[in-house]
């Protein structure tokens, strides 16, 4: 009697054993549906901090606007021709350029024209067209 206990118990072990090894091979199967139509997953992300900031600087016949404009150290600002006649953007002083050299347009651009100068100096650079010196405005760069 106690022999046929223990083969009942082996069995039912084994029958457990085996239970548990299918329920875990089918928790992990994958089947691929091959009826759905493929799809596909888009993430929206917004815009960081340095794309959303757009610093622009509109020249117009009366002038730069804004004509003062505080912007971080690596920074891109866009002067925009606006005007009927011609710009030159170039940092003081006038003719000389010699505050910020490399912040010169180096050329003049007619209306609609554009000129794109990124600060990598921290300080606060005025400039000026050079081909209207009255016309003229500051750029504050911060850490």
């Amino acid at each position: 009697m106690n022999k046929l206990y223990l083969i009942i118990g082996v069995v039912v072990l084994v029958l457990v054993a085996g239970f548990m090894m299918m329920q875990n091979q089918t928790a992990t199967t994958i089947t691929p549906n091959t009826n759905a139509e493929p799809t596909s997953v888009v993430e929206e992300v917004g815009p960081t901090e340095e794309v959303m900031e757009k610093n622009v600087v509109n020249y117009s016949d009366s002038g730069f606007s804004p004509q003062s404009l505080t912007v971080k150290v690596g920074t891109p600002v866009t002067f925009i021709n606006q005007s009927a006649g011609q710009m030159w953007v170039a940092s003081a002083p006038h003719p000389q350029h010699t505050d910020y050299p490399e912040f010169d347009e180096l050329k003049s651009v007619e209306k609609d024209g554009e000129y794109t100068f990124t600060f990598d100096k921290v300080g606060t650079w005025k400039y000026h067209n050079h081909k209207n010196a009255s016309d003229f405005g500051s750029v504050t760069v911060t850490e």
